[in-house]
């Protein structure tokens, strides 16, 4: 009797064992699906990764600075701002390598320190001249409304994104046809517009070169493109058409919402537009040290934290930022800054949210699977059959006789 009780003991025991092993590899093959779908969730928003592209050995970081609609953020402001910034860049020891030394042009890193040890005034900071364009990337955007017509058909209250610098560099659009208008034109009278918005118009997505009217001022269809689709980009604030036009033109032509703006005279047959608007500035540079871009610009920007939102996108959806979101679950949602956040960053905030859940679910699937292997450690050890001494013992023997094998094959 002792020994079929015994015998269905050692059974319900192996077959606990089994479901166990079972769970484990369950538990693992889990983490690393969610380890591969965040990362492809990840994929699906470009605009958070310019450092990556951009980065040619270098350390590159990438941030965004988001201003509150109280704030008259304009031009001449960001032109202030990134003033300040170079000088910044070459206090903490990001600087232009000089032509004449190894020959390669172009920004390097030397004996970095960090912000807290330059006491100096920024603007009394070198003025050399500096190559922008290669030291370090920039744009800034506003967003608003604009009425588009096209001979007899008028798209109204179109949500427009105005744009200066290299905006596409940082939000790399798939073009169905055509090309991105250039920063640099002398005339900013192009206009990138979305599928949606081409067939609106004019029946095509093939409309490259097309004149429209945007406050009786023509302006080119410089491209078309693809009209993203699904759930969380609607909800970002991509449930209608977009259209990409310059700063200036939605300045002058179309109204601003996304920041407070005053009226200013461009001509003198008393014509005006809007001055300010501004809510978005990103930058990608070299970041030698881990947060160093962010307060750069945020003490570059000399505006109180109740004004301005600062991210470093190259790390905010890494495991520690992830897990800062989990740990502020609640008050996440309780924002107190009056910022009117565009399209991407909308997108960007839903997926961290999304991210910081699924890595939960993978922490906790982390955390069965190291209860369950210490338990099985300690219930091991506390059946054991062997000694620390025996195994010691063991291994000398074999010491032993492997010594004595090489000693008999040199004879």
């Amino acid at each position: 009797m002792k020994t079929k009780f015994k015998e269905i003991q050692n059974s319900l025991i192996q077959l606990f064992k089994n479901k166990v092993f079972i769970l484990v590899i369950i538990l693992i093959a889990a983490d690393l699906l969610l380890g591969a779908y965040s990362r492809a969730l990840i994929s699906r928003l470009p605009e958070q990764a310019e450092a990556q592209r951009w980065s040619d050995g270098r350390k590159m970081t990438q941030v965004s600075a988001f201003f509150t609609e109280d704030q008259l953020i304009d031009s001449d402001y960001i032109k202030k701002l990134e003033y300040i910034l170079q000088a910044k860049m070459n206090d903490v020891g990001i600087i232009k390598e000089d032509d004449e030394g190894s020959g390669n042009a172009g920004p390097v890193i030397i004996d970095t320190q960090t912000l807290d040890e330059t006491n100096g005034d920024s603007e009394d900071a070198s003025q050399e001249e500096v190559d922008d364009s290669r030291l370090y990337a920039s744009c800034f955007s506003a967003q608003g409304i604009i009425s588009i017509t096209f001979e007899n058909k008028m798209a109204d209250k179109v949500t427009a994104i105005g744009t200066e610098g290299d905006f596409f560099f940082f939000h790399p659009l798939e073009l169905v046809s055509g090309s991105y208008y250039s920063p640099d034109a002398l005339m900013k009278d192009g206009i990138v517009i979305d599928e949606d918005l081409a067939w609106q118009l004019f029946g095509s997505n093939d409309v490259v070169g097309q004149m429209v009217m945007i406050g009786d001022v023509p302006h080119y269809v410089s491209g078309v493109v693809k009209r993203e689709e699904g759930k969380m980009r609607k909800a970002s604030g991509q449930n209608a058409s977009i259209a990409y036009i310059s700063y200036d033109s939605l300045c002058k032509y179309g109204t601003i919402l996304s920041g407070r703006t005053e009226s200013a005279e461009i001509a003198e047959d008393g014509t005006t537009a809007s001055k300010g608007g501004i809510n978005c500035y990103e930058v990608v540079m070299p970041g030698p040290v881990d947060g160093i871009v962010a307060q750069i610009v945020k003490e570059s920007a000399a505006i109180d934290d109740a004004y301005i939102s600062v991210i470093d996108n190259t790390e905010r959806f890494s495991f520690f930022a992830l897990l800062n979101v989990i740990m502020s679950y609640g008050t996440r949602s309780m924002w107190n800054k009056a910022i009117f956040f565009p399209y991407w960053e909308n997108l960007a905030r839903g997926y961290e949210d999304i991210l910081a859940t699924l890595l939960l679910i993978r922490l906790i699937c982390r955390t069965i699977v190291v209860v369950i292997i210490v338990l099985f450690i300690i219930r091991s050890y506390r059946n054991k059959k062997w000694t620390v001494r025996g195994i010691f013992n063991d291994l000398m023997e074999k010491k032993y006789d492997y010594e004595v094998k090489r000693a008999q094959k040199k004879l």
